[in-house]
């Protein structure tokens, strides 16, 4: 479901255009463009933590689209992983990770199998350097369960040339959760 947005959104460089900066809020505006391992920034700036539910990983391959945003050939063999980030039971937001093989450290391979942690958060607590590139936002306007949510995709490289795309949708509900925190 996540993979389709890829394809059918038009996606904005995270600098934000003066449309997009009028449709966010300042808390939305702030998320969006983190650029360090999103729950961990959650978590210091506004005490919410939360927690993984893995739906789903498997082997696959790498779309064109996703390929490209890799830069690794079309259908390359890859790790894909879907999970929803929950808080006290509720969905802040879901994440799709494509991964290709060829350059996935295999020690990661067990914790990604485990399915309890953030990829981004197995990365770091590694102690592996971790960039992120190609950060674009999009409000999803195709219609189903994310129509109007806000989603973010980019690549994730970690020092041991291992990377990862990763496309996230937040739900309403993590905006609501966010503003409370702050307001409270």
């Amino acid at each position: 479901m996540i993979t389709a947005l890829l394809a059918v959104e038009t996606w904005q460089d995270s600098k934000f255009s003066p449309e997009l900066h009028q449709q966010m809020t300042a808390i939305q505006m702030r998320v969006l463009r983190v650029t360090s391992v999103l729950t961990n920034f959650l978590e210091q700036k506004y005490g919410l933590k939360l927690d993984v539910q893995l739906h789903d990983q498997c082997m696959s391959t790498a779309s064109e689209v996703e390929a490209g945003l890799l830069d690794v050939e079309p259908y390359e063999r890859c790790l894909r992983r879907k999970v929803s980030l929950k808080s006290r039971g509720e969905v802040m937001f879901d994440a799709e990770s494509v991964l290709p093989l060829d350059i996935l450290p295999v020690e990661l391979m067990a914790e990604l199998e485990a399915g309890k942690r953030p990829l981004a958060n197995l990365l770091s607590d590694r102690g592996l350097l971790l960039s992120r590139s190609g950060l674009s936002v999009t409000q999803v306007k195709s219609a189903g369960v994310y129509q109007h949510c806000w989603a973010r995709r980019s690549v994730l490289h970690a020092q041991s040339g291992a990377k990862a795309l990763v496309t996230e949708v937040f739900h309403d509900a993590i905006w609501r959760k966010l503003d409370y925190l702050v307001n409270r």
